[in-house]
Parts: C-alpha cells; structure tokens; sequence
C-alpha cells in the first residue's frame, strides 16, 4: 500500500566542499539563516538542495526563514526547479512547502516526482491541479491510491470522480480505503442516471464541509449514555433548525445516488443525520461505515426504530463500537437489532438494565424472557 515519503536529510556527498559550510550541524546560525534567506552565491539546483537540508534544523526560525524564501523567490525560477531531476524527497517536500499552482502543476507533470507525493498532493491540492493528476492514468493505475485522496477532496469536480471511479472498474482495481464505494461498484449501485446537481452546485457543497468540518468535534463519551435517538433529536428541534434541516434535506433530494454516497463520506453530522434516512441503501450504509462517524452520532443511531434493520446490525458487529456499554443498551432495547446479537449483548447489562428490559413492549417476547431469567440469576447470586 502507498504511504506518504518520510523525508530525510539529504547525504552531504551530494553537496560539492564549497556548498557543505552552510548545512554542516556547528554551523553558526547566522550563515545558515543567510543560506536560507537565498543569499548564497551558488546555482539554483544547489540552492534547492541548501534550503531542502536545512527544513530539518531544530531551529524554527530557521525553519521559518526556509519557507518563506521558497514562498517569496524568483517565481518564475521555482517553477524552472519544479521541473529538475531533483531528488524524490526535495521535490515532495517542495510540494508540501510551496502553494504556487505553477509549481505544484509543474511538479505533477515531473516524471521524477513519487507516487507518493502525487497522492499527498490528491488529497489537498485545487481543482486544476486535481486534473492534471486525474489525467494520468498510468500513475494512477499504477498507484490507485490516487483515487482515493481525490475522491475525498473536496475540490475534485464530480465528473472527474465519476470517470475515475469508472476507470477504477474496468481495470479491476480495489479502492482500499474507500470500501464502501467498492461495494458500491461492484454491486452497480452507484449507477445512478437519474436527476442530480449540477457539477458547480455540488462543488459549492463540498466547498462549504471545509470550514463546518474543522468546526465539528468528537462528542466527548461522558455524555454517551445521555445520547438521544434521532427521533427524539428531531422532536427536540427548534423552528429554526426544522427550517435549516429541510432546506438542507430539499438540496441533497436533488442529488443522485453517487452524490450522496459521497457525501455521506465527507459531510458533515447533520448531513448525515438526514441521508441515513435514505431509501437507497448504497447511501445510508455509506453513511453508517463513513470513517467520520463519531461515537456520539452511533449512540444516536443506535437507539433509532425508524432505520433499516441492516444498520442496526453493522452496528452490533462493530467490535469497537460494542465495547461502549451504552451503545449495548441501546441495541438491546431496539427491536431491530438481530435477535442472535441481542441475546448475546444481555450478560454484559446490569441488573438495572435487565429489569428495565423485562418490561419492554418493544423487543422480542424471547428477548425479555432470556432477560427475565438472567435478571434472577443475578439477583439470587447478590443474596
């Protein structure tokens, strides 16, 4: 599987004895900051490698001096190096350092530049750069990593996701980790012709996650027990939030299925909220495995009667997710969790939650009996 460079200082043979001075440890610090400033009577392919060396100084204003002369050179002769036989790490840490569209197309369109870096650069990088890299399809099939970061990148155009994702298949390619999109595939549930939002609408909806996204936190697992179910969310709303909810719930009725698959993975909780509710089950299983999920929302979904049986029952078979106690609770009192799972869940309750589950309505009659019986064993052995 392709991973991220780990960068390394660079063998001081690669710097001829007149260049070695500057990037040498006892160095003082006021010739490394004038080497980092640019101020080296040297060529520019050895500049590059100067300022690369002396990114991994423990000094942070050095640092500091480094990336803001990358950042604020000659333009023009950045863009001359992007295009070099430089080392693989120089020209990954170049594309990590510099925000220059020039630079960073110049670095994509580099025979020398590393899969890797490409892959990094997928996942971040704007839309026309995003292209360029779509456009190479023997990177690509040779590292479909590449797909991946650009499919949750919310720059990347949706025509360009849905051509590689085409490519992805007719090459037999497995999406690693995008395995609910896969399934997807392989099952032609993402087949979808039917209406949708256009290309700029919906990159206006991903353009939005970015800031709600760094806004959205992990809920905290003090309050998991206290978690509502989504009907009792729904009942809780404000007039304001019903409004916001069904503006938001009309704009995602407009999308078609590969649309809300991908937005199902890199939305945000209240976009989640309203597609797990889909009829469609490529979108609300999408919702449910979306690596954004937090145990908060889970705690929520799993006290819900209203969704389809199958998500109840990926949630009492994820193991990380049953290891929270409320969340047991929670699938144990809903009538849609397999009955297999529920039984097996009641020895771990406590005598509290077994007495309480005795006089539910809702569950299998098998259920409270097995929970009946449980319940007097516990107690017997407490006299």
């Amino acid at each position: 599987m392709l991973e991220s460079l780990v960068n390394r200082p660079l063998s001081l043979d690669m710097f001829p004895a007149m260049v070695q001075k500057p990037v040498l440890p006892d160095t003082p610090k006021p010739l490394k900051m004038m080497a980092a400033k640019g101020a080296l009577p040297v060529s520019p392919d050895l500049l590059i490698l100067v300022w690369y060396q002396l990114s991994f100084e423990p000094d942070p204003e050095i640092q500091a001096a480094v990336k803001e002369t990358v950042c604020s050179f000659d333009p023009e002769l950045i863009v001359e190096l992007a295009q070099k036989d430089l080392p693989e790490s120089v020209l990954d840490w170049l594309s990590k350092t510099t925000t220059d569209s020039a630079v960073l197309e110049k670095i994509v369109l580099n025979q020398k530049t590393h899969d890797a870096t490409i892959m990094d650069l997928a996942e971040t990088a704007p839309r026309d750069i995003v292209e360029l890299i779509a456009n190479n399809h023997v990177r690509i099939l040779r590292s479909p990593e590449i797909i991946e970061k650009i499919y949750i990148n919310p720059s990347a155009r949706m025509a360009t996701v849905d051509k590689l994702l085409a490519l992805a298949k007719e090459h037999n390619i497995e999406l690693l980790s995008l395995k609910v999109v896969q399934d997807a595939l392989n099952s032609g549930d993402l087949q979808d012709d039917g209406p949708k939002l256009s290309d700029e609408e919906f990159e206006q909806v991903l353009s939005e996650l970015k800031g709600h996204s760094e806004a959205e936190k992990p809920e905290g697992l003090d309050n998991l027990r206290a978690t509502k179910s989504l009907e009792e969310m729904d009942e809780e709303e404000s007039q304001e939030q019903k409004q916001k909810r069904l503006s938001r719930t009309q704009l995602i009725e407009r999308m078609n299925a590969p649309q809300r698959v991908r937005l199902a993975l890199m939305g945000t909780r209240e976009d989640r909220n309203i597609l797990i509710r889909d009829t469609r089950r490529v979108v609300y299983m999408s919702v449910i495995r979306s690596p954004k999920m937090s145990i908060g929302e889970v705690g929520s979904i799993a006290s819900s009667k209203s969704l389809p049986d199958e998500v109840i029952g990926y949630i009492a078979q994820r193991r990380d997710w049953i290891r929270y106690y409320p969340i047991v609770v929670s699938l144990v009192n809903n009538p849609k969790c397999p009955l297999a799972e529920s039984v097996t869940f009641l020895r771990q309750l406590r005598a509290n939650d077994l007495k309480q589950l005795m006089k539910s309505k809702s569950v299998p009659a098998q259920l409270t009996r097995q929970a009946q019986m449980l319940f007097r064993q516990k107690d017997a052995a407490r006299k």
